[in-house]
């Protein structure tokens, strides 16, 4: 709709302000030419149908193909993309590929095609129109009475009268019924009165046309309007295009439920009016289900699954809403988050999980972006351990053990025997840093109980897992030598994935339990800026950049002066367990102004307080 709703306003655009100028057909005073309407027609109907028609072609012998490129890029800065190839995240991409390229032919997609054949069966039909009126301006060109007539230009009255009755008999359309016989009896018939009527023939003589004056002008090709009407077709377009089509434009942004995120507003009115500055983990959870609660839809047959869940560890919401519906919308919801976390798919239909899976995505990302420009960074580290746990499946609170079951193919038993066994690597960051001839030996143990196409998925789980590393930070100043309280400073982070070589970037994240292919390894930086007590604002801000090496710079305004220090913390967005802290410190001085101190013009200077 957007699309169409875009070609449409460049073709009005085009035509109202490029005004399209087009020689118009000869026009003869006495009868009306209609011909500027149809080049009108004409000039709107091929702005308005060709790209619409190239873009209805590139969807069906394309289809997909820009949102796969977005979504899966070959190369990032010159670099080449390293997506996971494991066996599931594989199985993901092509899923993904295949949804993306499919072709949905919706209601209104089939109505807007309908109305695209009948506009492209107007402009044909106005095409013969229009070649109808050039061929009859062709057959009226260079008028000459006495080539028609076939005679002299000596020729005597009775000449020309033999001449015009020997024409006549042949296409006269009572005597010949061809259609080009009629035409050419017309044009024999102006020939003669050219020639012997004194009025054609005065005509003929001043104007070289036996109907009299004619004129060709260069002109707009739009519909002639009466004088008297003139007045009525201008309100008429004020009216339609300067006001009308304006405010139509604005009715249509702000009457859709959908705001710009993606969300339903109810639930981002319900994120803004709940959340808090710190939220934990449980808080953002009920948050999130409650905001989301709206979206699921109710079944009466989850209360068994909820006791199952329950035995298994869930943590239900213990303060319910007074609204029935809305009680068992959240149930739902829950048995369904809590299945999900707790990998128990079995006990759900897929077609439920799925699109409730994508929307808490989606509103766990709106949560994130709201506690950061707010500056709730406690909030924000719980909603990143609670997007974790939807895009991992684990439970977002689960640190050690519940890290491990990232790993592809290891189960909650295989997790408790291996930190038994390997307590060296008994964490996710130690078992990416493990030597790889040492973990192939540890994975290979019968306990564990792994095929080799499984241990080669986690090989390749372990060369695209992020281990990133912090070379260099420091605050600046962008054109200063000194850094100043109230300067606008920059916390520069030179970092690297260690993971990749030279000339790679990575892609997605390795996500196979969650039903799309697509979630970004992005980071967020989070630091408190010096501050009298507790008073220090928090900062937050987030990297989406996947080079091996790259510079991330982040703005804040210096609050005090001194020895300053900050603690950064930098967390993965989509794997759990891979914090890392930095500590940075710089020297803000005092900023001065000079100013006259007295009335004898000496100068001097004034520090500004704390």
């Amino acid at each position: 709709i957007s699309l169409v709703v875009t070609m449409f306003r460049f073709a009005m655009a085009l035509l109202w302000l490029l005004a399209v100028p087009a020689i118009a057909a000869k026009k003869n005073q006495s009868d009306g030419d209609d011909s500027a309407m149809l080049f009108f027609l004409l000039a709107m109907l091929s702005c308005l149908l060709l790209p619409w028609t190239l873009a209805v072609l590139w969807y069906f012998l394309f289809p997909g193909h820009a949102e796969v490129a977005k979504a899966f890029p070959t190369t990032i800065e010159g670099s080449r993309v390293r997506l996971c190839s494991t066996q599931a995240m594989q199985e993901r991409r092509e899923a993904d590929m295949r949804r993306l390229k499919s072709r949905h032919i919706s209601a209104g997609f089939a109505s807007r095609l309908v109305l695209l054949v009948l506009l492209w069966c107007w402009l044909l039909y106005i095409v013969v129109q229009v070649r109808q009126v050039l061929a009859t301006s062709a057959l009226y060109q260079n008028f000459d009475p006495y080539a028609i007539l076939e005679v002299g230009g000596t020729s005597s009255s009775s000449q020309i009268k033999k001449a015009f009755h020997k024409l006549s008999l042949k296409y006269h359309p009572d005597k010949n019924p061809d259609t080009a016989a009629a035409e050419k009896f017309i044009l024999i018939k102006k020939a003669y009165d050219a020639l012997t009527d004194p009025v054609a023939k005065r005509n003929y003589r001043l104007y070289g046309n036996p109907d009299g004056p004619t004129r060709v002008e260069l002109s707009v090709a739009l519909p002639s309007v009466d004088k008297e009407k003139q007045g009525l077709v201008l309100v008429l377009f004020l009216l339609l295009f300067v006001i009308g089509v304006p405010l139509t434009l604005l009715y249509c942004m702000q009457s859709t439920s959908i705001d710009q995120n993606g969300l339903p507003r109810i639930t981002n009115e319900v994120l803004q009016n709940g959340l808090g500055d710190t939220m934990d983990v449980r808080a953002v959870q009920e948050l999130l289900l409650r905001a989301s609660a709206g979206e699921t839809k109710a079944r009466d047959d989850h209360a068994d699954l909820r006791k199952q869940l329950s035995a298994a560890g869930a943590t239900f919401v213990r303060k319910r809403p007074e609204d029935a519906e809305d009680e068992a919308r959240l149930q739902q919801a829950e048995a369904l988050f809590w299945a999900h976390l707790l990998r128990r798919t079995d006990l759900l239909e897929i077609d439920l999980l799925e699109p409730a899976l994508m929307h808490w995505e989606m509103t766990c990302k709106a949560l994130l972006q709201l506690a950061a420009k707010k500056g709730f960074s406690q909030t924000l580290h719980s909603t990143l351990d609670v997007f974790r746990g939807l895009v991992q499946a684990i439970e977002p609170s689960g640190k050690g053990a519940g890290a491990l079951l990232q790993i592809p193919h290891f189960t909650s038993e295989q997790v408790r025997m291996w930190q038994k066994r390997n307590k060296k690597y008994a964490t996710f960051p130690t078992f990416l840093s493990m030597p790889s001839q040492e973990r192939s030996t540890a994975l290979s143990t019968e306990e564990l109980g792994l095929t080799g196409n499984q241990r080669a998925d986690i090989e390749e789980f372990v060369a695209c897992a992020p281990q990133m590393q912090i070379q260099a930070s420091r605050v600046f100043v962008q054109g200063e030598e000194e850094i100043c309280i109230g300067d606008v400073a920059t916390l520069e982070l030179r970092l690297l994935r260690a993971n990749l070589p030279e000339g790679e970037a990575i892609g997605s994240a390795h996500t196979p339990h969650f039903p799309s292919a697509q979630v970004r390894e992005a980071w967020w930086v989070t630091f408190r800026l010096p501050g009298r007590g507790k008073s220090g604002v928090s900062v937050c801000s987030r990297i989406a950049d996947g080079s091996r090496e790259f510079v991330a710079h982040i703005r804040f305004r210096v609050p005090l002066a001194g020895k300053c220090r900050l603690r950064l913390t930098l967390s993965c967005e989509a794997y759990a367990g891979l914090e890392m802290e930095e500590v940075v410190d710089y020297v803000a001085k005092q900023a001065t102004v000079h100013h006259v101190s007295d009335d004898s013009g000496e100068s001097g200077s004034e520090d500004f307080e704390d």
